[in-house]
């Protein structure tokens, strides 16, 4: 006999992947820790017909991983499921080790689940309630404050979370059920870190009816906002922004009609299209970006006060300076050449290249801007430098922006 608890996750993910074809390859993301397993084992009853592959990342931070990786595998061969392990040594510099860590691994787990319809992350209730507690310790905003994504794309990859219903203490009590264990990573009790700090703190909030449910809620409530901004934005940004090649121009004018919301929102997205970053800039660095009287950098890009009331963002030179790209490879994640003529290379224009165009200040484009504008070559040979009015225009062109 099915228990309540087995019965509610069960129908919660046959009603998740109800789009999904019956015999489609789900990938499953396992830790070894009781959220993951939990969404193991019930993938495996709710979908009998799927083609379930499973894949633990090994990041070699901890003594204990490969062990906990060596068990998955055990347990997955129990259960008749594929499984791989994914050794990560490499983790980029910088301070915040959790979120270094989470980078690679879903870098690594994308290139593993190419050939799955979807892979899934065993995130649950709780880690929703965590997430938002952070964020709104952080001071963060809107988007920030949004609760984490059910389905998104991203590395080419179609990603699923579909136990964000359910709270950690579901998912154990449903493990419990089918008399499955887990492995628990000391980590998880380690008060250095404050996702660690927000969960011992839960127990109190839920004293003061800020339950996980109640924060998930309000989380979604934030997804709704972030849904209507954006939706307003459409048809706000013709009549504030214009996009000249690549850079951006705001009319300071009609910004400052506008609520500072919608302001901070187009100039962050502007700045991390153009610079490249998967993450908006921290909002006291770009609310003075926008009050700039002077040229200031930001996230890879410098934004430019203008006559007329302007303020263009543009491309920072020095992110771009020894930057190539043979034709027809992407320069700068935003430009490519129709002409794929492989002997042609775009670059950064730079100083040299616009001394080669004589007629740049026709243009009216600042020479901080055309510095870093895409340019193409063969060899020493300056084919065309289409925002410094050389050459023919249209053989460079920009990739679509995300918000067209």
């Amino acid at each position: 006999m099915t228990s309540l608890m087995r019965s509610k996750i069960l129908t919660a993910l046959k009603q998740f992947f109800a789009d999904v074809p019956p015999e489609a390859t789900i990938g499953v993301a396992v830790s070894g820790g009781s959220d993951s397993v939990a969404m193991l084992l019930a993938l495996r009853e709710a979908l009998p017909v799927a083609k379930l592959r499973a894949a633990t990342v090994n990041h070699g931070l901890r003594a204990e991983a490969a062990a906990e990786a060596r068990w998955v595998k055990a347990l997955c061969l129990s259960l008749g499921i594929a499984h791989d392990i994914l050794p990560v040594r490499d983790l980029p510099p910088g301070s915040n080790l959790q979120a270094r860590a989470r980078m690679v691994r879903y870098d690594a787990l994308a290139a593993w689940g190419q050939e799955c319809n979807q892979l899934c992350l065993g995130h649950s209730q709780t880690d929703l309630a965590e997430t938002f507690l952070i964020r709104l310790a952080r001071g963060s905003g809107v988007d920030g404050l949004c609760a984490m994504q059910a389905r998104w794309q991203d590395r080419a990859i179609d990603w699923a979370r579909p136990l964000l219903a359910f709270s950690r203490a579901d998912l154990r009590v449903y493990l419990g059920e089918c008399g499955q264990s887990w492995c628990d990573d000391p980590s998880n009790d380690d008060p250095a870190y404050t996702r660690v700090q927000m969960r011992q703190a839960q127990p109190q909030l839920d004293d003061l009816g800020l339950s996980a449910g109640r924060l998930a809620k309000t989380a979604l409530r934030m997804s709704n906002v972030q849904e209507a901004l954006t939706f307003s934005l459409k048809a706000l940004r013709p009549t504030v922004m214009q996009l000249d090649f690549g850079d951006v121009v705001f009319s300071r004018s009609a910004l400052a009609q506008l609520p500072g919301e919608y302001v901070e929102r187009m100039v962050a997205e502007s700045l991390s299209w153009i610079g490249g970053q998967a993450y908006k800039p921290r909002n006291s660095a770009l609310l003075r970006a926008i009050d700039t009287k002077k040229i200031f950098s930001l996230h890879g890009c410098v934004l430019i006060p203008q006559s007329g009331n302007l303020l263009r963002i543009s491309r920072e030179y020095a992110a771009v300076e020894g930057v190539t790209a043979c034709c027809p490879a992407l320069w700068d994640h935003r430009y490519f050449a129709q002409n794929h003529n492989k002997t042609y290379e775009i670059r950064p224009l730079g100083g040299l290249g616009l001394t080669l165009c004589r007629d740049w200040r026709a243009s009216g484009r600042p020479r901080i801007a055309l510095k870093s504008s895409p340019s193409l070559w063969r060899d020493d040979q300056l084919i065309a430098a289409p925002q410094a009015g050389f050459g023919q225009k249209d053989v460079l062109q920009v990739v679509s922006t995300p918000w067209e």
